[in-house]
C-alpha cells in the first residue's frame, strides 16, 4: 500500500547532492572542441557551470527520525513512547557514499539515486534498521518556494519513490515496538521509502548551504504485486496558477475504506517561502470529496464549489514556521471517517479546497484525477545495449483500484533535429537531435493490463552507430496513455507526467587484443567531464597514468552497476565498453595514435541525412515542457519573483 500506509516513519533533514556540472552541456561532450575553460566555474554553458568540480555524491546529512504512525492512523513524535523516534538517519558508514546522476546531458529531468545505503541508528552509533535503495529517478517537479529561490537559486522540488531491499533489522530494533509493527506487516524484506526533495542550493551563498537541499521522508511496508518505484495511491493535481506557477501541483493520498482513513502526503507540494521549509502560508485548506466531474485544467482563473457539491472531510491543520513540515513531512491523516464520506470517496474525486468553512463556496485549489485514472510506468529510466531486451512495468488504477484489461498505447516521440546552441557566440558545436533512427528501439504499440493492473513493456534495442557523433548513443522518449482516453490536461504541470526516458547505446564490438586507441576517446572524455578525478586521483587521459593505478581503476569498473563504487559514476558506458576497458587494463598496450576521424565523419553524414528530413518538425508539447524543465533545473529561465499571496478569494 506504499509508503502512506501505516505503520509508517517520517524523518527530516537535508541531503547532499554534489553533482558535477560540466557534463550538463551536451558540447562538453566533442573532444575536438573542448576547452580548459569548461572545467571552470562560472556562470553559464562556456565554462564548467556551477560546480565542475562536483564528485556526484549523494547522502543525508541532520537527519532524524521526527514521527512514527501506528496502525489505527495515530501519530506521536514522543520518544518516551518509542525509541525510534529522535534517532539519526544517514547512510553507509567505511563506505562510498551513494551518487545522483542524469540519464544524459540531453534528458536531465530523471535524475537517478545510485548506490544510496539508508540506515537509522541510535545516537551510540548502534543499528537499527539498514537498507539500499533501489536505483531510482526524480519525478514530479514542482514549484515549491514563494521567494522563487532567491537565495538558494532553485525554487523547484521533486521526489524519489523506491525500495529498501536486503532490510537488516539491527538487534536494538527488538526494543521498537513500531519497528516490530513495520517487519511484521510489510513484505518481502523491503520497505516502501519516499523523499521528497527542495530548498536545494546550487547558488554559492554565503550561509554556507552550497549543493545541501532539504528532504522530507516517510518509510512504510511494501507489498507484493505492488510498484517499486512509485507509489500505488491516487493523486491530485493543482489547478489553480499564480503568477505563472502552479502551487500543490501533485500530491499523492491513501483511500483506506476498511478503516475510514485518508492519508494524504502534501510534503512534495505544500508551498515554503524559503528553502528550509517555513510555511507562511494563511490560507484556510479543507479537504472534501466532490459530487461532481471536476475535469479543469491549471488556469489562473478560479473554480468554484458550492458547499452543496461537497462532502467536506476536514480542515488542513498546518502551522506557520519550520517545524510543522519539517516534525510532520506533511503528511496528514484523516481517521474516523463519516460513512457518507467513505462512501463519497470510493468512486468520486478528492478536492484541495480554499476559503472560509462559514462561506457557502470554496476555490478549488487541486482536484484529483480524471476519473480517477492513475497510470504510471514503474521503472521509466532505461540504459539498454545493443539486442538487449528490458521489461518495463506498468500499473493503472481507477479511484485506488487496480484497472483490469486496460489498453495503453505506446508511442515514440518525434526526433528533434540538430541545431546550434545559441547561448554560445560563436557555438562550440552542433547539439544532436534525439529520437533517431526509428529503429534504434522495437517495442508493442499496445500492451493490456492484467488483473493486477500490471502491463509489461518488452523494449529492445537494435543496433545504432553514433547518431549523436561526439555522444554516445541516442536519447529516446516514449509516451504513454490509455487507448481512447485524453491526458489528464492538469497532470504534470512542470514536466511530463507519462514518458519513459531511454538511453540506447552505440553499437561497439570489443576487440580481440585491444590497445590504447581503442578506448582512448572514452577516457578523454572522461577526464573532460570529471575533472575531480583528474585533479585528485587520475588523469584518465594518460594511459601511462592508468596503468600506474591499473589494479583500482579494475576494482571500480568491475563492480555491480548498482555499487557505489561503479564506474563510469554516470552509468552510460555500454557493457561492450566496460568490458574492453577492463580487458585493456588486463593488458595495456599503447599504440601508436590512429585516426578515427574518419569514422566519426562517416556518421556525422549520416546523422544529417537523418535530420534532413526532419528538419522542420516542431517541438511535441511534452518536448517543450521537458526543455523548459531542464531550463527550470538549472535555474536559467526564473526571474525568482516573490510571491506573497499565492491564494486570494
Amino acid at each position: 500500500m506504499s509508503y502512506l500506509n501505516v505503520p509508517r516513519l517520517t524523518f527530516s533533514g537535508d541531503f547532499i547532492s554534489d553533482v558535477s556540472t560540466v557534463n550538463n552541456d551536451p558540447q562538453h561532450y566533442n573532444n575536438s572542441s573542448f576547452e580548459p575553460s569548461f572545467q571552470q566555474f562560472g556562470k553559464g554553458s562556456q565554462n564548467g557551470w556551477w560546480n565542475p568540480e562536483g564528485g556526484a555524491t549523494f547522502g543525508f546529512q541532520n537527519c532524524f527520525v521526527k514521527r512514527i504512525t501506528g496502525e489505527d492512523g495515530t501519530s506521536t513524535s514522543d520518544p518516551l513512547l518509542d525509541g525510534i523516534i529522535g534517532q539519526v538517519v544517514c547512510g553507509a558508514e567505511g563506505r562510498n557514499s551513494g551518487k545522483m546522476v542524469d540519464l544524459d546531458p540531453q534528458q536531465q529531468m530523471v535524475s537517478q539515486l545510485w548506490g544510496v545505503t539508508f540506515r537509522i541508528l541510535t545516537a551510540k552509533n548502534e543499528l537499527l534498521l539498514e537498507g539500499k535503495i533501489e536505483p531510482t529517478g526524480f519525478r514530479d517537479l514542482q514549484m515549491r518556494q514563494q521567494s522563487g529561490g532567491r537565495v538558494n537559486g532553485q525554487p523547484l522540488g521533486g521526489s524519489w519513490t523506491s525500495v529498501l531491499e536486503d532490510v537488516v533489522w539491527g538487534d536494538l530494533a527488538v526494543n521498537s515496538p513500531f519497528l516490530l509493527a513495520l517487519k511484521n506487516k510489510t513484505q518481502g524484506n523491503k520497505l516502501s521509502i519516499n523523499l521528497n526533495g527542495f530548498g536545494y542550493y546550487y547558488s554559492h551563498a554565503e550561509d554556507g548551504r552550497f549543493s545541501l537541499g532539504r528532504v522530507l521522508g516517510s518509510l512504510g511496508p511494501w507489498f507484493f504485486n505492488e510498484p517499486q518505484l512509485f507509489a500505488p495511491t491516487r493523486r491530485l493535481y493543482g489547478i489553480l496558477s499564480n503568477g505563472g506557477s502552479i502551487f500543490f501541483g501533485t500530491s499523492n493520498f491513501l483511500f483506506d475504506k476498511n478503516n475510514a482513513r485518508l492519508s494524504i502526503d502534501m510534503g512534495s507540494s505544500f508551498p515554503v517561502s524559503n528553502s528550509i521549509g517555513n510555511v507562511s502560508l494563511t490560507t484556510n485548506l479543507y479537504l472534501a470529496v466532490s459530487k461532481k466531474a471536476i475535469n479543469a485544467p491549471s488556469s489562473p482563473n478560479s473554480v468554484i464549489v458550492a458547499s452543496t457539491d461537497i462532502v467536506l472531510i476536514g480542515k488542513i491543520e498546518y502551522q506557520n514556521g519550520t517545524d510543522w513540515l519539517n516534525k510532520t513531512s506533511a503528511i496528514l491523516d484523516f481517521n474516523n471517517l463519516t460513512a457518507e464520506a467513505v462512501a463519497a470517496l470510493e468512486n468520486n474525486q478528492l478536492l484541495l479546497l480554499g476559503g472560509s468553512s462559514q462561506a457557502n463556496q470554496y476555490v478549488v485549489i487541486a482536484r484529483e484525477a480524471i476519473n480517477g485514472l492513475v497510470v504510471r510506468a514503474d521503472n521509466f529510466v532505461q540504459r539498454l545495449d545493443t539486442n538487449q531486451t528490458n521489461e518495463v512495468r506498468f500499473y493503472a488504477y481507477q479511484f485506488g483500484k487496480p484497472l483490469q484489461n486496460a489498453s495503453l498505447d505506446i508511442t515514440l516521440e518525434p526526433a528533434t533535429p540538430v541545431s546550434p546552441k545559441n547561448e554560445n557566440t560563436p557555438p562550440i558545436c552542433d547539439i544532436p537531435g534525439n529520437n533517431y533512427p526509428a529503429a534504434g528501439l522495437s517495442f508493442d504499440a499496445n500492451i493490456s493490463t492484467d488483473e493486477n493492473g500490471l502491463a509489461i513493456l518488452k523494449l529492445t534495442g537494435n543496433r545504432i552507430d553514433s547518431p549523436r557523433d561526439y555522444m554516445d548513443g541516442q536519447i529516446y522518449t516514449l509516451d504513454y496513455q490509455l487507448s481512447g482516453v485524453t491526458p489528464d490536461p492538469a497532470s504534470g504541470s512542470m514536466m511530463p507526467d507519462a514518458f519513459i526516458a531511454i538511453h540506447l547505446r552505440d553499437y561497439f564490438e570489443i576487440p580481440e587484443k585491444p590497445v590504447w586507441s581503442d578506448i582512448k576517446d572514452i577516457m578523454v572524455q572522461f577526464a573532460h567531464l570529471y575533472p575531480i578525478m583528474s585533479k585528485f586521483f587520475i588523469d584518465f587521459s594518460d594511459p601511462n597514468a592508468m596503468i600506474a593505478k591499473k589494479e583500482i581503476l579494475t576494482f571500480a569498473f568491475d563492480r555491480d552497476i548498482k555499487d557505489p563504487i561503479y564506474m563510469p559514476v554516470t552509468r552510460d558506458l555500454s557493457e561492450n565498453k566496460r568490458l574492453t576497458i577492463l580487458k585493456w587494463l588486463e593488458n595495456p598496450i599503447i599504440d601508436e595514435q590512429v585516426a578515427v576521424t574518419k569514422q566519426k565523419t562517416i556518421a556525422k553524414v549520416n546523422v544529417v541525412e537523418e535530420i534532413a528530413l526532419t528538419e522542420t518538425i516542431t517541438l511535441t508539447n511534452n518536448q517543450e515542457r521537458l526543455k523548459n524543465a531542464v531550463r527550470a533545473k538549472n535555474g536559467s529561465n526564473f526571474s525568482s519573483p516573490e510571491i506573497t499571496n499565492l491564494f486570494e478569494f
